[in-house]
């Protein structure tokens, strides 16, 4: 360079736009596929579309005290399209016209759920058919950008650059706002992910709301006190037929497996109650008595209780405090749960697994990318059966919604580790065996013999009842008093079978010569919804989460008594002993019991869920056994009564401590 020659200097930036315009569109087209290759999930579409929404709304509501954000969420299978419209702000003229670019965004960040300017350019470029309205005070516009995708993926030049333009079709959802933006994606050409909504096989508004609220920002994720967004949404969805079912005003809010799942435990609320116990000198294994046999176990974590969960070096711990890194863990009995859950509540197809084992990554308020395998490295197994979500303030995960940067992965998979650690150590004395009740094989030989002699019988005489008219027109009773004497209690108990208020007692046999008073066999048969727990219509039934199959036990020991002091006398006495018996049946508690059992009242809301069979009132248990019974004076005041029954159950067999 000669000596008296100026350099050069430039903006990098402006010179680019100085550039042959062929050269430049052809370098725009490469920057925008490179976006759509980072979304990789069917559920992408409806994040993007979602997650703008709901920043819109706050955003409006941040200006305007009485606005009440509202999303609503429109799934049409019969032209496979989605639209997700709001009530927030709306766009100016000059943020509309621009947003569509790739890494152009007007969101202030730390408010937002999103900054970096390319979920737009992924939903305008990564189909064929979008349709965008958007309205306020200042400016109003509705367009349509067609053939997106097929521009991108064009290699021969064939097709033009897409214009947005005035839309043709109208959106009486949309026409409905005083303010606010309505995006459509309809579903159609190559590349496209998903190519058709009947991917999901949801047809109704039950089926989507649960998708939605796993795996979109609607299912926001609050901790620690897993409360719902401020945000409420509608949502509609027409399935192929034209048939419509709505869900109207449902919060946003993350589809949390305690909330979801029946008879689930906090770990905190279990070590208050052996602390209380522990200090009031009384013994801490008994005192949790009420939360055992349950389906789950849970816990949420604040940033400092999660960074006591496991080793984190200085940099690791840095990097969490700096995200206010929060933690929520929920650990199943059984993996069967998952499949209850998503079967049966959210009834979606069958294999498909919305809520499972594995870790949730998730920012700013809502899920992020699918569930990581949690690495453990002993008892493998235990990653399946539970479900943890590690929350990060402000992290951004990588272009798209693919992952997190690997210090991030790294710090949410060893709190993962910790949490399922953590919630697994109670596994055996808090929750149900996953292979059932083991047989008692203790039993008197003479016992023994006495039950296979009636299982023979049972056999080979059945008694058989084909005729569907009774019990009706009444629906009445025919027991007309109460019972003062033990044989009133066995009339009483089998009206009560046989009316359908206790449902799965097989009788085989009552002896009058034998040390014990009858043979039985728990059981439920198809439909098990005749045997699921309803506070209204079913208060005796059995929680919907253990009814997995039909079943029918070995035959088991009966025990009537007008009063259970007899019976727990008899043990006293040795005339009986109370390893030999699966159920007693009385009409009234008394007050021996409280010598030397605890009792489970399932009549109790908190613990109705430790229920096995259908009918049960309660369970004994001593040191060595326990024995589930009928108790049919409160069975009556739950039936007659329910509020008063609560009072009763648990001031009389609550925690005392």
């Amino acid at each position: 360079m000669p000596l008296n020659d100026k350099p050069l200097s430039w903006d990098p930036l402006e010179a680019a736009d100085t550039v042959d315009a062929n050269v430049l569109a052809s370098a725009k087209k490469r920057e925008i596929k490179n976006i759509l290759k980072s979304y990789v999930s069917n559920y992408d579409p409806l994040s993007e579309l979602i997650q703008n929404a709901m920043d819109a709304v706050e955003k409006r509501c941040r200006a305007e005290e009485d606005v009440v954000p509202k999303v609503q969420v429109n799934i049409d299978l019969t032209d496979n399209s989605i639209e997700v419209v709001d009530n927030g702000c709306g766009f100016e003229e000059a943020e509309f016209k621009a947003f569509l670019a790739p890494s152009i965004s007007f969101k202030s960040g730390g408010e937002t759920r999103g900054n970096k300017g390319v979920g737009v350019t992924y939903i305008a470029y990564g189909f064929n058919d979008l349709t965008i309205r958007t309205k306020n005070k200042h400016f109003s516009f509705q367009g349509t950008l067609r053939r997106g995708r097929e521009w991108i993926e064009d290699q021969a030049g064939t097709v033009s650059r897409p214009l947005i333009v005035q839309a043709t079709t109208s959106s009486t959802a949309f026409d409905e706002l005083d303010e606010g933006t309505s995006f459509k994606i309809a579903f159609s050409g190559k590349h496209v992910r998903p190519s058709n909504l009947g991917w999901y096989q949801a047809k109704t508004a039950e089926q989507w709301l649960y998708m939605l609220l796993v795996k979109t920002p609607l299912g926001a994720i609050q901790l620690p006190d897993c409360s719902a967004s401020s945000v409420q949404f509608d949502l509609n969805v027409v399935d192929k037929e034209g048939n419509v079912t709505s869900i109207e005003h449902q919060p946003a809010k993350y589809k949390f497996p305690h909330l979801e799942i029946k008879a689930s435990q906090q770990l905190r609320k279990i070590v208050e109650v052996q602390q209380k116990a522990l200090d009031a000198g009384k013994d801490p294994s008994r005192a949790i008595d009420k939360f055992r046999k349950s389906n789950g176990i849970y816990e949420v974590y604040s940033c400092e209780e999660a960074l006591e969960l496991t080793r984190l070096s200085a940099d690791e711990i840095a990097l969490a405090k700096a995200h206010d890194v929060t933690a929520y863990g929920y650990f199943a009995y059984s993996t069967e749960i998952w499949d209850q859950l998503n079967d049966k509540k959210a009834k979606l197809r069958k294999g498909l697994r919305i809520i499972r084992g594995g870790l949730q990554i998730a920012s700013n308020g809502m899920p992020q990318g699918e569930l990581i395998t949690i690495p453990l490295t002993k008892s493998i197994g235990h990653q399946n059966q539970s479900h943890v979500i590690v929350h990060f303030e402000g992290a951004e995960p990588d272009l798209g919604r693919k992952g997190f940067q690997p210090e991030l992965k790294e710090l949410a998979e060893k709190i993962a580790v910790g949490v399922v650690k953590q919630l697994s150590a109670r596994r055996e004395d808090i929750l149900k065996s996953d292979s059932g009740a083991q047989v008692d094989i203790e039993k008197e030989l003479k016992v023994h013999e006495w039950l296979k002699h009636q299982e023979k019988h049972e056999a080979d005489h059945p008694l058989l009842l084909k005729n569907d008219g009774f019990f009706l027109p009444t629906k009445k009773i025919s027991v007309m008093c109460v019972p003062q004497s033990e044989q009133d209690v066995i009339v009483l108990f089998n009206q009560l079978i046989a009316g359908g208020v206790i449902r799965g007692m097989k009788l085989l046999a009552t002896s009058q010569s034998s040390q014990y008073d009858g043979v039985f066999r728990f059981s439920a048969e198809e439909p098990l919804s005749a045997y699921e727990f309803d506070q209204k219509t079913n208060p005796l039934g059995v929680f919907e989460e253990q009814l997995t199959k039909a079943y029918t036990t070995q035959p088991k020991v009966l025990e009537y008594k007008f009063c259970l002091d007899g019976l727990i006398r008899e043990f006293e006495g040795g005339d009986k002993h109370e390893n030999d018996v699966d159920l007693a049946v009385f009409w009234e508690m008394g007050t021996e019991f409280d010598k030397e059992y605890t009792v489970v009242s399932y009549l109790d809301d908190e613990q109705t869920h430790h229920r096995p069979h259908h009918g049960l009132t309660h369970r004994l248990s001593s040191a060595n056994s326990h024995i589930e019974v009928i108790c049919l004076k409160e069975l009556f005041q739950l039936l007659n009564d329910p509020k008063e029954a609560q009072e009763h159950q648990q001031s009389k067999y609550g925690d005392d401590i």
